[in-house]
């Protein structure tokens, strides 16, 4: 992986697109930021990578990878959404920067 590659996450409903940009790391570990919105790409204690929010809920994570089964970058492929009472699912797919 290329310091400056991104990821996108493409909703399966509609194909709606957003793009996470390389940010400074958290606790160690490559984080992305959505660029539209404070939502990063980040590694969780326990949970392992996630996207979270401004105050650190989590709000998404990949769908079929075990946290002992994630590396040091954020799976591609399947993630789940969960913000209040609505989810998604997104792929989400590395983008060279």
């Amino acid at each position: 992986m290329h310091p400056t590659d991104c990821f996108e996450f493409r909703r399966r409903l509609d194909a709606l697109t957003y793009r996470f940009e390389p940010c400074e790391p958290r606790e160690g570990r490559a984080a992305w930021k959505r660029t539209n919105l404070d939502i990063w790409l980040v590694w969780v204690a326990t949970k392992g990578w996630c996207t979270v929010d401004a105050a650190g809920t989590v709000n998404g994570r990949p769908w079929g990878v075990e946290v002992a089964e994630q590396r040091n970058e954020p799976p591609e492929g399947e993630w789940l959404s969960k913000k209040a009472d609505k989810s998604y699912v997104y792929d989400l797919v590395r983008v060279p920067g």
